[in-house]
C-alpha cells in the first residue's frame, strides 16, 4: 500500500517510515489527531496517545532524515511541503487494499 500511495501522489506521499526487519510495518506520519476521524479496516491500526481513565500511549520511532538508524528507515520522507501524508487519501487507498 506504501508504494500505492507514493505512485498515487507521484512519490510526494509525505512521511512513511518501515521497519527492515521482521514483519515489514510501514508507519504514515499523519497530523496530530487526524488518525481518530477513520475507521480503519483490519488489520490497519492507528496508533495515538489516549488520555483519560484506561487511555495509553503508543508510538513509533522516527529515523533521522539522513544517516543510519537501523531497524527503521524512510519509504518516502517528509518535506516542506508534505510534512505530513494526507489522511482520506491514506484512508481511501486503505478501505480499497484491505477491505
Amino acid at each position: 500500500m506504501a508504494y500505492r500511495l507514493m505512485e498515487f501522489t507521484d512519490f510526494r506521499a509525505g512521511p512513511i517510515v518501515r521497519a527492515e526487519t521482521g514483519p515489514q510495518y510501514h508507519y504514515f506520519l499523519l497530523p496530530p489527531g487526524a488518525a481518530a476521524g477513520h475507521a480503519w479496516p483490519a488489520p490497519a491500526r492507528a496508533l495515538g496517545r489516549s488520555g483519560g481513565a484506561g487511555g495509553g500511549e503508543a508510538f513509533v520511532g522516527i529515523p533521522a532524515l539522513y544517516g543510519v538508524t537501523w531497524p527503521l528507515g524512510w519509504r518516502s520522507r517528509p518535506t516542506e511541503e508534505d510534512p505530513f501524508v494526507e489522511p482520506g487519501l491514506l484512508y481511501e487507498m486503505a478501505v480499497r487494499a484491505l477491505a
